[in-house]
């Protein structure tokens, strides 16, 4: 029996010698798989940096344009208040200082650019 185990311990390394010989043993392969798993792995690492980068980029952009438009509001607000105030000044002194006609004026202007706005809103929801 004992002649028997040493003829199957030998069967083993037989194979192995030619192994090593013709290709990669089991262990070569296994590193370069694992070589490869980690360079596929570093490589989604590296992607997912840059899409974080990416995306503060692009909501620190969006916050700042928020921010802007905001201010491009306000003042556009301002404007208009202003415009329709010299409008109703103006007016009033047609009208002899009354400031009823010049109220009603000043309403029927903002009557007529909001319809306006209204009109234009439609047509392009309608196309």
């Amino acid at each position: 029996m004992a002649a028997k185990k040493k003829d199957s311990e030998e069967i083993p390394y037989e194979k192995s010698e030619k192994q090593e010989g013709t290709s990669f043993s089991s262990f070569e392969l296994k590193e370069h798989l694992l070589a490869f798993i980690n360079s596929i792995s570093e490589y989604f690492e590296t992607l997912l940096l840059l899409a974080k980068k990416i995306a503060t980029e692009k909501i620190v952009l969006g916050i700042q344009a928020y921010i802007f438009f905001r201010f491009a509001l306000f003042f556009i607000s301002l404007s208009a208040l202003f415009f329709l105030a010299a409008f109703f000044l103006f007016l009033q002194r047609q009208f002899a200082g009354d400031p009823l006609p010049a109220a009603l004026g000043t309403g029927g202007l903002c009557l007529f650019i909001s319809l306006i706005g209204i009109f234009a809103l439609v047509r392009k929801v309608r196309a």
